[in-house]
């Protein structure tokens, strides 16, 4: 196979061509606002409950000192909102990280890493392997949140939690035989329906990167659809033709027209905070079941990030400042109140001293060192996506689905994969 950069950059043009048009934001223009103070424009997409901690942490900085300002942005879309109109720094999923860093829009770091007072080793190993391309680093760490376990401990005993794929039978079966409406979880029809299959890929050790894309035509691969499938449609722990965000929203009956209770939720660690207020000490976490052949879970990774704008000294000088802030141990404690795993190494010492205060990321502090990631490919995200949009609602919705005919959507699959890949 033949990487075609041309091709892959034409597939991305639009992103540079956005970039180009509205200018960039970190040169001189802009560096000092109303307060006096140099100004860097910080750009997330934390606009749920875990916003509130990022705010914290740049609040923090901000009254610290007197030189620098941070001005902090939350967007649904920020990626988006950093294509159009440009931003200092910003958090990248390490899902775009690689299509970024290989456009050129984000900077290598790798000498601002010295300057900030860290090294690649303060970080856990996977997470720093997510942060570099072709050897060089061009993001800090924040975080890995892992596909994670919810139960109901009213449901389910501490005894009774899944460990195993067997053990989600036998819990099922419990269930039902006391309400036909209770499950022992509910598989979504959309929303993190992603995770699902990529967590169960890493159990079953699928390697999807092949040659620079995602190879997604492997037999494997079909038997990881066909055991979500299954268990849907044949061992009938999860009803069928569930929707979006239904993996949590039957498990914490967050509306009216739930007609299900589901006993365990595989879900995402932002969820924590609603399901606290629903469950209080009622409220179990635990890591996924293995219902492949091992144990492992899909994590992804939220990093900070560094426009390829950004050249002024002084601004450079202040984004070093805000990160020397940030990893300060105690100053990222911060982020796993939102339920978040820090992955630098001495606040996750922190957490361990503390499980009782920092719940979710006790839980998740030592799985995320063996969190399997999305491949690291051109336009990876939009690969994956390509697959979950087009195979993942027929798992979860036709009952007479076969292996064959997954063969065949993962082979449509892998043909658009090496076109946006930009390989022939």
């Amino acid at each position: 196979m033949k990487w075609n950069r041309i091709a892959a950059v034409t597939l991305s043009a639009a992103m540079v061509v956005g970039l180009a048009a509205c200018g960039s934001s970190g040169g001189d223009s802009g560096s000092e606002g109303g307060s006096g103070k140099i100004q860097i424009s910080f750009l997330n997409g934390f606009t749920g409950g875990d916003g509130d901690f990022m705010k914290k942490i740049t609040d923090g900085f901000n009254s610290s000192q007197d030189k620098y300002e941070i001005v902090e942005s939350q967007e649904k879309d920020h990626l988006t909102q950093f294509k159009a109109n440009g931003a200092d720094l910003l958090i990248m999923g390490d899902t775009d990280l690689y299509t970024y860093a290989m456009d050129g829009m984000i900077q290598d770091v790798t000498d601002i890493y010295e300057k900030a007072g860290l090294s690649t080793d303060d970080f856990v190993e996977t997470a720093m392997e997510v942060a570099t391309v072709d050897g060089a680093v061009y993001g800090f760490p924040l975080d890995i949140h892992p596909l994670t376990m919810f139960y109901n401990k009213e449901l389910v005993s501490d005894e009774e939690v899944p460990k195993t794929y067997e053990d989600l039978v036998n819990l099922n079966a419990k269930l039902q035989a006391q309400d036909p409406s209770l499950y022992v979880m509910t598989v979504p029809g959309s929303g993190i329906s992603e995770q699902y299959w990529m967590a169960l890929a890493a159990q079953y050790g699928v390697e999807l990167e092949e040659d620079g894309y995602c190879n997604f035509a492997q037999d494997k691969l079909a038997d990881v659809f066909m055991k979500w499938h299954d268990m849907v449609f044949v061992d009938h722990l999860s009803p069928a033709n569930m929707g979006l965000d239904s993996e949590f929203t039957s498990f914490a009956k967050t509306a009216d027209d739930i007609t299900t209770q589901a006993a365990v939720s595989l879900t995402g660690v932002w969820f924590y905070s609603t399901a606290k207020e629903v469950y209080g000490d009622n409220l179990g976490i635990a890591p996924i079941p293995a219902i492949g052949d091992s144990s492992a879970t899909y994590g992804q990774s939220h990093n900070f990030v560094i426009s390829s704008e950004v050249t002024d000294e002084e601004k450079m000088d202040g984004i070093v400042e805000f990160l020397k802030y940030v990893y300060t141990p105690e100053n990222l404690l911060n982020w796993a109140d939102s339920g978040q795993t820090p992955v630098y190494k001495p606040t996750m010492d922190l957490i361990r001293e503390n499980p009782e205060q920092y719940p979710v990321p006790a839980v998740n502090v030592d799985t995320v060192s063996d969190c399997a990631f999305s491949p690291q490919v051109y336009n990876g995200i939009a690969q994956t996506n390509y697959v979950t949009e087009n195979i993942w609602g027929k798992v979860t919705t036709e009952e007479n689905l076969t292996h064959e005919d997954l063969m065949g959507l993962l082979e449509q699959a892998t043909d658009n994969a090496k076109q946006l890949a930009g390989v022939q």
